[in-house]
């Protein structure tokens, strides 16, 4: 299979640079190619049943597809409709809706943790909102303990599922270390319940949602029944099984959104833009953390601020049970590059990149070997 990847690599890089502009029907066409190309490839390396592509720049969308299927009993295809739990990128609803706060002053991002939920017990260790953001706090992450798995088919509040890790020392000081943490954005989301008043879900809808016309967006059912929904799947040998149930309630803050990737680009542009938060707000939200002692991190608040071939972006990824996600979005060229997947045994992460690598002129590079078991 390697081989085989190696091989439509090369193809791709015979065909030539697609020029970063892509202009005319014709580029638009040799572009979309090279991206049905690289989506195949990946599909036929991981056994990934069904991908979803959305690359917009501007406001002309080069590629607005799904490949494969939704839901393999059914044999429903999978279409740029189909909605996907994102996983992690939830992180960037759950923040925004912290700096949305922030700006209403109804908290502050410095604001002790203790403040807000006097009952989780800190060992005490002073940790701010700021760091449970940025996953600087030093809490252990409960989708670490061994002891939670067992748990998967509960139906569970934010506070129990902080009960994982509740006797666990710190993994470091506040303010010393990165380590990425669920704990910290359950942490954020029961913040949020606090200070808004309402449940989770209902302030993101009410927020974001409705004002901002996601329609296919939403806190994930755990039974969905809507055929709109991909059913997930996991890894088996050499093929693919429905993948083992997680209630949705775990998740929570750090990873229980679903939506359609021409959801996830509207949202990001809509971040981007000032509809969100404030532009000041999201600077913040994608500017590197800092370390107590000066050193910067490549977290923000929810997303990965980075750069690709000389143009900047933010980035995250998405994995939980039977679900892989990844978006980049480089604001200064409006070009948006969203991959959902229902299949947890390989990340579309390089194939994320390597769409947005094309779209600059790059080459695609060659996948690492897939993550097995993505957490939340």
């Amino acid at each position: 299979m390697a081989s085989f990847i190696r091989l439509v690599l090369a193809a791709l890089l015979v065909a030539g640079p697609a020029r970063a502009q892509i202009a005319t029907p014709q580029e638009r066409a040799v572009f979309a190619t090279r991206v049905d190309s690289l989506v195949k490839a990946y599909m036929a390396e991981s056994h990934a049943p069904g991908v979803s592509v959305a690359v917009i720049r501007g406001r002309d969308t080069l590629v607005m597809a799904g490949y494969g299927l939704a839901d393999i009993e059914a044999h429903r295809p999978a279409t740029p409709a189909t909605i996907y739990e994102i996983g992690s990128n939830t992180k960037q609803f759950t923040s925004a809706a912290i700096m949305r706060l922030a700006e209403e002053h109804r908290l502050s991002i410095d604001d002790d943790l203790s403040k807000y939920l006097p009952q989780i017990p800190l060992h005490g260790n002073r940790v701010t909102l700021r760091q449970l953001l940025t996953h600087t706090s030093g809490i252990h992450s409960y989708t670490e303990v061994e002891a939670w798995r067992a748990h998967w088919a509960e139906d569970l509040t934010p506070d129990s599922i902080m009960g994982f890790v509740a006797k666990d020392t710190f993994d470091f000081a506040p303010g010393t270390r990165f380590e990425y943490d669920n704990s910290g954005y359950i942490l954020l989301g029961m913040v949020i319940e606090k200070v808004s008043g309402e449940p989770y879900a209902q302030y993101l809808e009410s927020q974001f949602f409705k004002p901002l016309g996601l329609t296919h967006t939403s806190y994930c059912p755990s039974h969905p029944t809507d055929p709109a929904f991909a059913s997930g799947y996991s890894k088996k040998d050499d093929g693919v099984v429905p993948h083992e149930y997680l209630s949705q309630t775990q998740p929570f803050a750090a990873g229980s959104l679903c939506s359609t990737v021409g959801d996830f680009v509207k949202w990001q542009r809509d971040l981007a833009s000032g509809k969100v938060v404030s532009p000041e707000s999201f600077t913040q939200m994608t500017t590197p953390g800092t370390l107590n002692n000066g050193e910067h991190i490549r977290y923000g608040f929810g997303l990965f601020p980075g750069e690709m071939l000389g143009h900047k972006n933010f980035s995250h990824s998405g994995g939980i049970p039977g679900f892989t996600t990844m978006a980049y979005d480089f604001p200064d060229d409006t070009l948006n590059v969203v991959v959902f997947s229902n299949y947890d045994g390989a990340s579309p992460a390089f194939l994320a990149g390597n769409i947005a690598r094309i779209a600059y002129g790059g080459a695609p590079e060659v996948a690492p070997p897939p993550r097995e078991h993505p957490r939340p």
